[in-house]
């Protein structure tokens, strides 16, 4: 490859349980400034974890009780990527996207194993990132001198390493795994490969090249299979403009959802009002059924009264005759026994005779119990008349109602009924017409993603054709390199400020040594400080002057700590602390200034409590990006990362 491979971070995000909390990026210096226990390095340790580090540093209380997944939005090779993963289960699947983290609704992600023993549909999140980069997984041997050292394959981890330098090692003794001998060794290794020094490697890159040209032929015979399913479905795999018809199926979904809530609330609303009709309607006819009964009621009353009127009518007769026949009856002792019709015998007559005056007094009697009788009859028929013509009342109202609510259905509740059920016809269709996109639209993100790593296998080969050819000619050497390098240290170091700046070389192993003395026999936690970042910024230097299998890529977190940021009154203001520190960042913007004015891609993300005047004085808007302001009395700036903890 000409150049180095490139890893830009645009954006991180943490999904919670309340909210989203979010951090964006730009190419060059990124810095993140804020008091300390305000959540700064925790940006840095989602970026890590989304790159298949640990969860370790991320499980405290505010984290742990708001957040629940982490997304990076990141850049590698001009191509973008969507990492996500859950805060709380590192052994769960990662899940990367295609495209933008606003887009990843609409992508199908490749789930991938955190570890190398895991077990994912689509391998290991660090065989993606090495293949993205077009960095080849060579086997690293732990130890050059054994032959029967262990060997393992390279990992993104194993790179890491050499673009992070933590805030525990800044300064550390332990930098480069200096305290375990075979991971130091590893590590020493793993530089050589970074800067394509090969040694004695022709055999093994060989068969790296072999294996790589196998891995590429298969994935050429994957991309013609897809390539002709496409071919066969009509689908183009040229500019194929999915996206955009999918957003238009979204938009006319939505629009349909609108125009069905708004008929589904005029239904509800007419539906209102034929209820209140149909109501009402039923009240009618409750109270022509009180009325039915009413007047069954009143019609046996009636005939009642009439019957007992009929009654006291002939009594009345009776008495009338009566008083008529008493004078031709006699008043013999005879007459007071009667005979038995049955038996003959004399049966006495106890009764007296009525007199006229009480006959009188009967008549009279029954004279007002018939007029009461009329009396009453006569008010149950005015009654019976007036029911009568309320029923007719209420059976024009009930009829009136009914014809109402017939008309009513008939002219709105059908009409919306019947647009309804089109309407969620369409939904259907034009579901189903998005879904038939989302699919081709996934077959052929499937297949981008086979030229994409068509593409990266084809970097990979090229890089190991060109470490071959390298290494047969012996072109470059390990010494060379060590120039190089050294070289760059040197002028990095004799700006920085440091006094005494003589006797720099680096090792075959890669340890500097400073004023003759390796970086590991420093004793002065300022000096040690300066140099480990000094290794780190010119690594990144040479990686963007020189095609090497490293991304120029860097974070560092807290660059400040062992430096004091307050000059005293003695100071010698070229060579005291604060200068230290100025000079620092003055360093990390002449690399990302340098390679801006050569159009070359790298990152720079910077953790720190403080933040440099240079910054503050000279840097324009263009020179760096402020990440975030951490100030934990809140105010104008947020608190911290979890801002509503």
């Amino acid at each position: 490859m000409e150049f180095s491979p490139t890893l830009i971070i645009n954006r991180m995000i943490l999904k919670g349980i309340s909210g989203n909390y979010e951090a964006t990026f730009r190419e060059g210096l990124n810095i993140v400034w804020g008091d300390m226990d305000s959540g700064k390095s925790s940006i840095l340790n989602i970026i890590d974890y989304c790159l298949g580090g640990s969860n370790k540093k991320l499980l405290y209380e505010e984290m742990t009780s708001k957040a629940r997944r982490a997304f990076i939005e990141l850049s590698i090779n001009e191509n973008t990527f969507t990492i996500e993963r859950d805060i709380l289960e590192p052994k769960s699947a990662i899940k990367v996207y295609t495209g933008e983290f606003e887009s990843i609704q609409d992508l199908f992600p490749r789930f991938m194993a955190p570890t190398s023993n895991g077990n994912m549909p689509d391998g290991w999140i660090s065989d993606f990132l090495l293949e993205s980069l077009g960095i080849a997984r060579v086997k690293i041997k732990e130890s050059s001198i054994r032959s029967d050292a262990d060997e393992d394959r390279l990992s993104f981890r194993d790179l890491m390493k050499l673009m992070y330098l933590k805030q525990t090692l800044v300064g550390s003794d332990s930098l480069c795994d200096a305290g375990n001998p075979a991971l130091f060794s590893k590590n020493v290794a793993i530089q050589k490969f970074v800067y394509n020094i090969h040694d004695e490697r022709l055999a093994t890159l060989r068969s790296e090249l072999t294996e790589e040209s196998k891995g590429l032929t298969e994935l050429k015979s994957s991309e013609a299979s897809i390539s002709n399913f496409l071919r066969d479905v009509k689908i183009t795999t040229e500019n194929f403009s999915a996206s955009d018809q999918i957003d238009i199926k979204k938009n006319h979904l939505l629009e349909l959802e609108q125009s069905t809530i708004k008929l589904k609330n005029d239904f509800v609303l007419n539906s209102g009002v034929s209820a209140e009709i149909r109501k009402r309607v039923a009240g009618l006819k409750n109270e022509l059924d009180s009325t039915v009964f009413e007047v069954h009621s009143i019609e046996r009353k009636i005939s009642d009264y009439s019957k007992l009127k009929s009654t006291y009518i002939l009594d009345l007769e009776n008495l009338k005759l009566s008083q008529i026949a008493r004078p031709h009856l006699a008043t013999k002792e005879s007459l007071k026994k009667i005979s038995c019709p049955l038996c003959n015998s004399d049966i006495p007559i106890h009764s007296e005779a009525l007199t006229e005056s009480d006959i009188d007094n009967a008549k009279k009697s029954l004279a007002n119990r018939l007029s009461g009788v009329e009396s009453a009859i006569s008010q149950l028929w005015e009654k019976h008349a007036d029911i009568k013509k309320s029923q007719l009342e209420i059976q024009t109202l009930i009829s009136q109602n009914s014809r109402i609510f017939d008309e009513q259905n008939a002219s709105n509740i059908s009409p919306l009924l019947i647009s309804i059920e089109a309407i969620e016809k369409t939904k259907l269709d034009v579901s189903i017409e998005l879904a038939e996109l989302k699919r081709n639209l996934s077959i052929h993100h499937k297949h981008g993603e086979i030229k994409q790593k068509i593409g990266n296998k084809l970097t990979i080969i090229e890089g190991l054709k060109r470490n071959i050819a390298s290494v047969e000619a012996g072109l470059t050497g390990l010494d060379e390199i060590l120039r190089d390098l050294t070289a760059l240290l040197k002028n990095h170091l004799e700006d920085s400020g440091l006094q005494n700046v003589n006797r720099i070389s680096l090792n075959k192993n890669f340890i500097l040594h400073f004023r003759g003395m390796s970086y590991y026999d420093i004793s002065s936690g300022g000096v040690k400080t300066i140099t480990s970042i000094a290794i780190y910024l010119t690594r990144l230097a040479y990686i963007l002057k020189n095609a090497c299998n490293l991304p120029s890529f860097l974070i560092i977190d807290t660059p400040g700590q062992n430096i004091g940021r307050y000059k005293r009154d003695d100071d010698d203001i070229e060579v005291s602390d604060p200068a230290l520190y100025e000079n620092i960042y003055a360093q990390i913007m002449s690399i990302t200034t340098t390679a801006k004015s050569k159009g070359r891609r790298c990152q720079i993300i910077v953790v720190d409590n403080d933040f440099p005047d240079i910054l503050k004085e000279q840097g324009e808007e263009s020179d760096f990006h402020l990440v975030k302001r951490f100030r934990k009395k809140g105010g104008e700036f947020e608190k911290g990362l979890i801002n509503d903890a």
